[in-house]
């Protein structure tokens, strides 16, 4: 094979067995890799009558054919499976330097079943694969174990580990990679734990990897690596990091606020952005592997109630989530929360959703002090969310941290009194950070469609739509007004495509702003050797996407649950969205008609799936 090594790692912690795995060319070439390759093997290779967090569960980690590549934005990987937060089938990407790491010691990816019993770690260093004790490691936090790992083995080992919330099964806990990259979405580091697994270590002897092309990949690389750092956007994200955005998004009404309450609050616009962060805490920049743009910010706050050691900052995400949608202006305590998350091992958009949703509720009365163990939510007392409720959450300490724990949707169910009406979820993973009312009602469509849920990154509709990135070679050039619903559902077939591309590539989709499609094709063939034309490359998004729609729906998931909490659906109450109703039921069944969706079911028809040669799993589910 080229690029990818067709081998596979497959680990039973039941048994300590460990095999390698190799599946046709045709999964490649058909799903290419990452989310896609993994979508395809649960499908093949799962027990779907297993629970998320039972030991008959799939944990996956997969690389994407690009893995490796001296090239801009190609260090992502992909963790996916069954999720404990929302039930169905979900993925969730990661940066860093784990991905090449894992290629060049041979393998594209890793397969975890079973359950040890007692606490291990695996480690892979070429084609030795062996399993450890980790005994010394449970109950600590992610630097620690880290830490000691890196002095163990050698600085250059590649980590993935979890905290104390994956080993209690918090339902949003996060894997994180070399204490700086996360896989934050949709709670695998709860099934790590559920695994009794802490870590993951790799190294490789040497970098290699065979190419279909070289020569032309050269050529390639040559043109598209000094031209990613000098567009609009990795400038800004170089010099600000991803918070560089943040005033824009909350003069444009994007910015969720007091848990969706309000889209506009001028004063939190420069308290919180990344032009703030830059001039008060930073040290340094970092980035993933081979990447020109370093994102990544080094941050310190030598002293105060949020004094912080030198070590990794917060992303837009983080400082929203611990920032205005908790009701704070405080940009260290934002900075302290994300960093205390990543100890923990919690994803900060799921933990800050929720808080804001009880924040909410306490002060409507239908949280309790009872409820609470005494603790008293309120907006902004940014000390008692990490002093108290974040170690709660990870530790399923009291009822309180046992609710919250459970994520804002489960944990509304639970108390009733219509709380459901004011979360911000899909399909119950909680939204992140932009509000589409006022970024752009396709967000919204994007956020529903998602077949993980709540999500901005399984399409390309949020940068499509901000008027980051044109496609004239299909006749896409065109600018789109955000608060409306025109060409939202034509466009959001589109999105899905390239970003199941993206995703299953593990392309980083800031660095894919400078690429055009021609040369995305000439990528995938000079690597891969696919000899691939523009709709091939497009209707292996739409297979991909079609797949995971169909995992769903065998987990329960209908076209009723393609929606959006009623908080997220109603008209903003201020800033420039003020009083805008979205049309999404209009969107929805526009985007449902162009997709090929059968209403009832959300799934392609029969005949579309067989247009898409996925005849086998259409005789499934139809």
């Amino acid at each position: 094979m080229n690029a990818n090594t067709g081998k596979i790692i497959r680990i039973d912690l039941s048994s300590h067995s460990i095999e390698i795995l190799e599946f046709p060319p045709a999964y490649y070439a058909n799903y290419i890799g990452g989310s896609g390759l993994a979508a395809k093997l649960f499908w093949e290779t799962a027990d779907f009558n297993a629970a998320p967090l039972s030991p008959e569960s799939m944990l996956m980690f997969m690389n994407g054919p690009f893995a490796g590549l001296k090239l801009s934005g190609t260090s992502r990987f992909c963790a996916a499976g069954r999720s404990p937060l929302t039930n169905g089938f979900s993925d969730s990407s990661c940066g860093g330097y784990f991905a090449p790491e894992l290629r060049y010691a041979g393998f594209d990816g890793i397969v975890i079943v079973g359950k040890s019993k007692t606490p291990v770690f695996l480690v892979i260093e070429d084609d030795n694969i062996r399993l450890m004790d980790a005994a010394a490691y449970w109950g600590k936090g992610i630097e620690d174990v880290t830490r000691a790992l890196k002095e163990r083995f050698d600085k250059k080992y590649r980590t993935l580990v979890i905290g104390p919330a994956g080993e209690n099964q918090v339902r949003y806990a996060n894997i994180m990679h070399d204490n700086h990259h996360s896989f934050g979405r949709t709670g695998f580091g709860a099934v790590m734990g559920s695994k009794n697994l802490k870590a993951v270590v790799v190294r490789a002897s040497e970098k290699k990897m065979a190419l279909f092309d070289p020569e032309k990949f050269e050529e390639l690389r040559n043109d598209i690596n000094p031209r990613i750092p000098k567009g609009m956007i990795p400038e800004v994200l170089r010099e600000f990091g991803t918070a560089g955005s943040l005033e824009s998004h909350v003069y444009a009404g994007n910015v969720p606020i007091k848990n969706w309450t309000s889209n506009f609050w001028e004063e939190m616009a420069e308290a919180l952005t990344g032009t703030t962060l830059s001039e008060t805490y930073f040290k340094g920049r970092s980035s993933c592997a081979y990447c020109s743009i370093a994102c990544k910010k080094i941050i310190e706050i030598p002293q105060g109630p949020f004094a912080l050691s030198k070590g990794s900052g917060p992303e837009y995400e983080t400082i929203v989530a611990f920032g205005s949608l908790l009701g704070s202006m405080d940009l260290g305590a934002a900075c302290k929360a994300g960093r205390v998350c990543n100890d923990l091992g919690v994803d900060t958009i799921s933990a800050g959703a929720t808080i804001a949703w009880a924040m909410e509720a306490y002060a409507k009365g239908d949280l309790t002090d009872t409820d609470t163990d005494n603790t008293a939510l309120k907006w902004a007392d940014m000390e008692t969310v990490i002093d108290i409720v974040l170690p709660a959450i990870a530790m399923k300490k009291g009822g309180l941290g046992r609710l919250l724990g459970l994520g804002s949707a489960a944990a509304a169910r639970k108390i009733g009194k219509r709380s459901i009406d004011y979360t911000a979820h899909s399909k119950g993973l909680e939204a992140p950070m932009h509000d589409p009312r006022g970024g752009g009602h396709g967000k919204a469509l994007a956020y529903a469609l998602s077949p993980r849920g709540a999500c901005h990154l399984s399409s390309i509709m949020h940068f499509i739509e901000s008027g980051a990135c044109y496609y004239p070679e299909i006749g896409f050039d065109y600018d789109l007004e955000p608060m409306t619903d025109e060409n939202k559902a034509k466009v959001a077939v589109f999105a899905v495509e390239m970003g199941n591309i993206e995703n299953s590539a593990c392309f980083c989709q800031f660095a894919d702003r400078q690429i055009t499609l021609p040369e995305w094709i000439d990528l995938f063939n000079c690597v891969a050797g696919y000899d691939w034309k523009i709709n091939d490359l497009l209707g292996a998004g739409r297979r991909i996407f079609y797949l995971k729609r169909l995992l769903n729906y065998r987990f329960g998931f209908r076209a009723l649950d393609d929606t959006l909490t009623p908080r997220m659906l109603e008209p903003a109450r201020d800033g420039e969205p003020k009083g805008i109703q979205m049309n999404f039921s209009g969107m929805k069944a526009d985007f449902y008609t162009r997709i090929g969706f059968d209403t009832t079911k959300g799934i392609p028809t029969r005949e579309i799936l067989e247009k898409f040669d996925m005849a086998k799993e259409s005789a499934i589910v139809w």
